[in-house]
């Protein structure tokens, strides 16, 4: 009995750490934007008629830009990648 209860305090534990430490892990993976790069990120939207953005960062894992909460002519918010060069790799609709 004593063994099970150990076993559960310790896998307890080590979810609760991955549950703590993981999201700081997936976030060193990108980086904030640089002021020019939001500019051409602005004018890429601009072009397919979305005016209004929620937060964007770089992931350099997979050497693209994330833009959250984009907002276009539609009403619709939509969560936007861009390649290095700014062009429209994926563009889902928001739940």
């Amino acid at each position: 009995m004593n063994l099970i209860k150990q076993s559960v305090y310790f896998l307890t534990g080590f979810v609760l750490l991955e549950i703590i430490f993981f999201p700081a892990i997936a976030k060193a993976n990108d980086r904030d934007i640089t002021d020019q790069e939001r500019e051409k990120i602005v004018q890429t939207l601009k072009s397919i008629d979305c005016n209004a953005f929620g937060e964007a960062d770089y992931e350099i894992d997979q050497q693209r830009f994330e833009i959250d909460n984009v907002v276009c002519a539609n009403g619709q918010k939509y969560e936007i990648y861009l390649d290095q060069n700014y062009r429209i790799i994926k563009k889902e609709l928001e739940n």
